[in-house]
């Protein structure tokens, strides 16, 4: 399919000039039908979103092997992680200004090739300080897929199609996470180890290369797909889209190019600020961006888009707000009770309790495998893969049901019902008593979180015109890392202070941008 897509002409037109056949683009797509190139271009999408999901969640496997390497404190460790995040939220309206100018496929073959790139480079690191600036850079880069692909993907479908797809390539997201542990179960512990002009190379390193090695080949593929349509529409390119969308209609139909019935394209209403020439020197591309930023800032701010942006994104920042603070505190939380349990097998005790244990030498004990540096252990317990194997698997189903569910229901409905659920259960933390019992609520708290995730991006791509649809999204990528960056921060520091607080905090929150979520209007656009 990918060799028939890759005879595409992204400049040549044959012009088949008439006032027959005149559509829009949202006409202009449905007519393409919904066949073999849209099923590839979701695995094209879901690939790139599998390769964002291993970025994200890579640190939490490299981590422990660092940690002896490196000699990594706490500190450190915290460091690496809010690195990563800060450079996605630094890049999210970069990557999204450029996109509305210069086009999604240009961006997303860049950021990936790029972060490819960073993560070999990045895993011959032999200090905290280089690795932390790799880590950086490599969340500056993948934050681009990781906000661009709703957009890119949206953009090649007709309305009817639109959500669901986005839901669907949710699932590639949950599948990198079911993934992932696996891999680093196969990779990490091996046991290598080879010394080169001073250079250490070791498993954790390899496992850092390895997961860089799918995004060049993603990359590569990606590269023989056009850009997307209806950018090219927005742009005033109706000729250059056209040929596009016959080609879709020849791979989904098996007919020929000149049968599709849209002979003319019509442009958008939108009058785009980057159809002319570009200069490509520096300052012509700054005054540009400048440019970019005030025109698409403008169109945000005006009524009704202001009210839905601000809306959209406050729920996405309670979203990841939960996300990420249960979602990265719930390892921990399992190794907590795991050791506990092998201590005092007969005994139940709730979370607060586990933390705040008066017991100076018991809570070593539970929470440090060993006090001794120079007996710095790079194993992690087997249980921490075992149950993220088990909490994404179960998540699956949450990317199935949303797909499902997309064009059943009310757009409101599902954020609004799976936030809520997510809030009740983040509750039900504090209550659970054992490994057993925390595992099954953490399956249900993801389960929810997750799905309401996916299912707010797709109402964002279908809420917003496409010249600020990639801002649009990268903003409130943007507000949603900064909210997984606020979560982690508040556990921190409040959990030295109150156990039941930071717990609480979280549900509450999510809680919130369910009720949010009711002020969603409950019609598509």
């Amino acid at each position: 399919m990918v060799n028939s897509i890759n005879s595409l002409s992204f400049s040549g037109v044959e012009n088949n000039g008439g006032k027959e056949g005149a559509a829009d683009f949202e006409k202009a797509i449905k007519m393409c039908g919904y066949g073999r190139f849209h099923y590839g271009f979701l695995l094209l999408c879901g690939a790139m979103f599998l390769c964002v999901g291993c970025q994200n969640g890579i640190n939490a496997y490299i981590l422990p092997s660092a940690e002896c390497d490196l000699n990594l404190t706490s500190e450190q460790k915290g460091l690496l992680n809010v690195s990563f995040l800060l450079g996605g939220v630094i890049s999210s309206l970069f990557w999204g200004i450029f996109a509305d100018a210069y086009g999604r496929r240009y961006i997303l073959l860049l950021t990936l090739l790029s972060d490819s790139i960073l993560s070999i480079g990045g895993s011959f690191s032999q200090s905290f300080k280089v690795l932390l600036i790799f880590r950086g850079l490599n969340g500056f880069f993948i934050g681009a897929p990781g906000s661009l692909v709703y957009t890119y993907l949206g953009e090649f479908h007709a309305q009817k199609q639109r959500a669901k797809a986005i839901c669907y390539v949710g699932f590639f997201w949950t599948l990198s996470w079911l993934i992932l542990p696996g891999l680093a179960w196969i990779i990490i512990p091996l046991p290598m180890s080879f010394q080169f002009n001073g250079i250490l190379y070791n498993s954790w390193r390899l496992f850092l290369a390895v997961i860089g090695i799918p995004t060049l080949m993603v990359a590569f593929v990606a590269s023989r797909y056009p850009e997307s349509p209806k950018f090219l529409v927005s742009q005033g390119k109706t000729e250059e889209a056209l040929t596009i969308l016959r080609k879709i209609y020849a791979i989904n139909s098996g007919c020929d190019e000149d049968e599709y019935p849209i002979k003319i394209l019509l442009s958008d209403d939108t009058l785009n600020i980057n159809n002319r020439k570009r200069s490509f020197s520096a300052s012509r591309i700054l005054m540009e961006l400048l440019k970019n930023i005030w025109q698409q800032a403008r169109s945000l701010a005006s009524p009704p888009l202001l009210k839905y942006a601000l809306l959209c994104w406050t729920i996405y920042f309670a979203n990841m707000f939960g996300y990420y603070g249960f979602g990265l505190w719930l390892p921990e939380l399992f190794n907590r009770f795991e050791n506990y349990h092998k201590l005092f097998p007969e005994q139940s005790v709730s979370v607060c309790k586990l933390i705040h244990e008066t017991d100076q030498q018991t809570v070593k004990n539970i929470l440090i495998n060993s006090t001794d540096v120079d007996n710095c252990s790079p194993n992690m317990d087997q249980m921490v893969f075992i149950n993220s194997l088990t909490i994404n698997a179960f998540c699956l189903l949450g990317n199935i049901m949303s797909g499902f569910l997309a064009n059943r229901v009310g757009r409101r409905t599902i954020p609004v019902t799976t936030m809520l659920l997510a809030g009740i259960f983040g509750f039900a933390i504090y209550f659970v008593q054992s490994s057993l019992q925390i595992l099954m609520v953490s399956c249900m708290f993801s389960l929810m979180i997750g799905t309401a995730n996916f299912v707010i991006s797709s109402i964002v791509v279908d809420i917003f015109p496409t010249h600020v649809g990639a801002v649009a999204i990268c903003m409130m990528t943007c507000f949603g890392r900064i909210g997984a960056i606020a979560s982690n921060l508040t556990f921190g520091m409040l959990l030295d202070i109150s156990c039941e607080v930071p717990i609480f905090l979280v549900g509450s929150i999510v809680i919130f941008g369910g009720l949010l979520a009711l002020l969603l209007s409950k019609k598509r656009s």
